[in-house]
């Protein structure tokens, strides 16, 4: 090794477009130690490395790098640069810039460790462009650019050591480059370009705090920017080595006035890179923060309360599947009131965290990569939740059966929210998932969203949560199947879309053209809007024969249902619309032979050859319907094609292509409308469930009287004292309220 002891003015003979690495050093001798190590391991020859001691008491300093020199077996040229006297961080880094040039100098900490291809790395992010003035590394240890937590100090993962760790990042890494608002000292390549145009640190701010950002302001002010070299991962010990003064607090108070009185956009700018989860720098904070800790995925199960029912076997069959893959760490939003089956399958999964929506939204926990909700959006307060949730926001849309009928709403006003509701939530999803290409064909076509944010993801039909450990029980009103009639099943509920009516004219024909002798089961929850049930009771009154062989269960268990199958011939699926087509499979799953008519999503995923329903001729599906009930070909052949089309539709297949799609909208861009909507809409959180309720659709405040209230608000001299009047009315009538629901209170009355 090559040791040069210089003083004050020498020079290491820099030349321009070459680096210097300058290390300024103060005590902490320990971390000076394992600094240089790394550096001298790391760092190509032809690099000069000068060492800064800022008059550390320390001796050892010194020592240690004759040591080195004394030893040779390296070939570094090493320049070692004592100070008379203790100048404080900014002038002796000065000092740095003034011996090093006319070349680049990278500032590292001495508290610091770097690993292999870390100066290439900071050089390339340095030189992405010519109007580049720094390029900070990515650390361990800091707020904007530390990993692997987002905005709070962090170390390394339990299991990674740091070389290992900044390899994994540098594999990992887009080498986005992204803007960042001031160079962070720990480890900065600064440009000689950026010290010829503005000069050095300001003194002003010795002994040292906010030199930096002063710095990195003149030079953004000046035209030129500072990046993130997000492929270099340098472990930082965080205030290992510094020059102590007592006076610290008192000084770097008053370096943040001087900050603020100079920049005053500059603490806000720093608040907004922060919160900003749609922008690059969030990106390649989540992609290292993926590669070291890995994927982290929050599923909305909130639908997990009530009986146990097809959609919530769904959402179980979901989460059970990403679980058993072990690529990601998974917790379950849960409502306040859990289904018990559901609670108790969830707590059987190895790695799920379950999380109340309290938990999940508060504002110390951790924002995961991903929120998945998979089911579609109901309110606006689902949206609002959700965005506080993840960095990404996925939403699963089943179909768009509601979207194209305004018979399922109580009012045009109602459907015109609701189709606004679903334009926004797929406007904003970074990704949206379909269970059919239909569905997601559908929704292109209404330029709901774009292609490139679509995908499909069918649905599994083994599911493994719930088969084989639900037993048949009796639902109620069973009593009225006399044994050994054959029953037609008919499952769903009774939109009109279902096609009940149907499958009681499918019943009349078989009963007038067959002389059928059976029964037909509806099963399924019933609707308040939208419903069948006015067609259906015209068509029983007009047929009064009918009345006696037709029971409907309404809502049923799992277990109910399984009790339905095993009492079934055949399976009815009349549906005209149908976002995926589970009942065929679940039919199949018992051994019952299914009619269905062909379109739609089921043509994706059932063979039209076997789709037995004429549409909708009643008399030509009852031909079909009877072969199915006594032609045990005919019924074996409808089993296998079924069982067949779902051979390649298993939920392992599934969680599969979800996790490709967390990661695909990880690495991409966030959507622009929702990146909007973060920073200033819906999804920033800053509009709570009572706000929405005013103002949302059907809101208690009508539109035409929104703004008269909003001119009032603004009117200091009558706003005042009227909202304060309504304030105080509130608390007083709150206040009563509890008086009067007090145990005892209207007795005493």
């Amino acid at each position: 090794m090559q040791l040069r002891w210089l003083t004050t003015g020498d020079t290491t003979d820099g030349r321009r477009g070459q680096v210097v690495i300058a290390i300024p050093a103060y005590d902490g001798y320990e971390h000076f130690v394992g600094c240089l190590r790394s550096v001298l391991e790391h760092t190509p020859v032809d690099v000069p490395i000068l060492v800064c001691d800022d008059a550390s008491p320390d001796p050892r300093l010194q020592e240690h790098v004759g040591q080195l020199d004394a030893a040779g077996g390296s070939d570094h040229t090493l320049y070692y640069l004592r100070r008379d006297t203790n100048l404080g961080f900014p002038a002796n880094v000065n000092g740095a810039f003034a011996a090093a040039a006319p070349a680049d100098v990278v500032v590292l900490n001495s508290d610091c460790v770097v690993a292999e291809g870390w100066i290439e790395g900071l050089r390339d992010a340095a030189y992405s462009d010519s109007r580049v003035a720094t390029a900070t590394a990515l650390t361990d240890h800091g707020t904007l650019v530390s990993v692997p937590d987002r905005g709070t100090p962090g170390r390394l993962p339990p299991g990674w050591d740091f070389q290992a760790a900044a390899a994994a990042v540098r594999a990992g890494s887009a080498r986005l480059r992204p803007r960042l608002p001031t160079a962070i000292g720990h480890c900065i390549y600064v440009r000689r370009s950026a010290l010829d145009l503005v000069g050095d640190f300001d003194l002003a701010f010795s002994p040292g705090y906010g030199e930096e950002v002063d710095f990195s302001q003149r030079c953004i002010r000046a035209g030129m920017s500072h990046v993130l070299a997000d492929e270099i991962l340098v472990q930082h010990h965080g205030g290992g080595s510094f020059n102590p003064d007592s006076r610290r607090g008192e000084i770097q108070l008053a370096h943040e006035r001087m900050l603020a009185a100079r920049y005053p956009y500059y603490h806000q700018w720093i608040q907004d890179t922060e919160d900003d989860a749609g922008g690059p720098l969030a990106r390649v904070l989540g992609t290292a923060r993926r590669v070291l800790k890995g994927l982290s995925v929050v599923i909305d199960g909130r639908i997990l309360t009530g009986p146990t029912v097809g959609s919530q076997v769904q959402v179980l069959e979901v989460i059970s599947a990403l679980a058993r893959t072990g690529r990601a760490r998974i917790s379950v939003v849960m409502p306040d009131r859990p289904n018990p089956d559901a609670l108790r399958t969830l707590r059987s999964l190895d790695g799920l965290r379950l999380v109340s929506m309290k938990e999940a939204g508060a504002p110390t926990a951790e924002l995961a990569d991903v929120v998945h909700r998979p089911f579609q959006i109901n309110g606006y307060e689902d949206l609002a939740y959700l965005g506080c949730l993840g960095e990404r926001l996925i939403i699963t849309q089943q179909d768009l059966i509601s979207f194209h009928n305004p018979g399922y709403f109580r009012n045009p006003e109602s459907w015109r929210h609701y189709r606004h509701l679903t334009r926004l939530s797929l406007a904003v999803a970074d990704h949206v998932v379909f269970v059919s290409e239909h569905g997601r064909r559908d929704a292109t076509s209404e330029e709901l969203v774009e292609p490139h944010r679509a995908s499909v993801v069918h649905n599994g039909v083994d599911h493994s949560v719930t088969d084989g450990r639900i037993g048949a029980t009796a639902p109620s009103g069973s009593d009225r199947l006399p044994g050994g009639a054959q029953v037609i099943l008919c499952l769903g509920t009774d939109f009109r879309h279902k096609n009940r009516v149907f499958a009681l004219r499918l019943l009349e024909a078989l009963r007038a053209d067959h002389g059928w002798p059976g029964y037909l089961a509806f099963a399924g929850a019933p609707v308040k809007v939208g419903s069948s049930r006015r067609e259906e009771a015209e068509l029983l009154a007009a047929h009064p024969e009918l009345a006696g062989v037709v029971i409907d269960f309404r809502a049923v268990s799992e277990a109910e249902k399984v009790w339905l199958f095993e009492r079934a011939a055949l399976v009815l699926y009349p549906t005209v619309h149908e976002g995926f087509g589970l009942v065929p499979f679940e039919a199949a799953h018992h051994d019952r032979p299914c009619m269905w008519a062909a379109g739609t999503s089921l043509s994706e995923v059932l063979p039209d050859a076997e789709a037995t329903i004429v549409a909708w001729d009643a008399h030509e599906s009852a031909v079909r319907a009877i072969e199915l009930l006594t032609d045990r070909d005919a019924h074996e052949r409808n089993l296998t094609a079924v069982r067949a089309a779902g051979e390649n539709l298993t939920w392992d297949v599934a969680a599969a292509g979800l996790l490709e799609i967390y990661e695909r909208a990880c690495d991409a861009p966030m959507a622009p409308a929702a990146a909007l909507e973060r920073g200033h809409g819906l999804l920033n959180g800053m509009l709570g469930d009572d706000a929405l309720r005013l103002v949302g659709p059907e809101g208690a405040i009508p539109p035409d009287l929104q703004r008269p209230l909003l001119a009032l608000a603004n009117h200091p001299q009558v706003g005042t004292p009227v909202f304060g009047a309504i304030r105080a009315g509130y608390r007083l009538a709150y206040r009563a309220r509890r008086r009067w629901r007090r145990p005892g209170a209207q007795l005493r009355r």
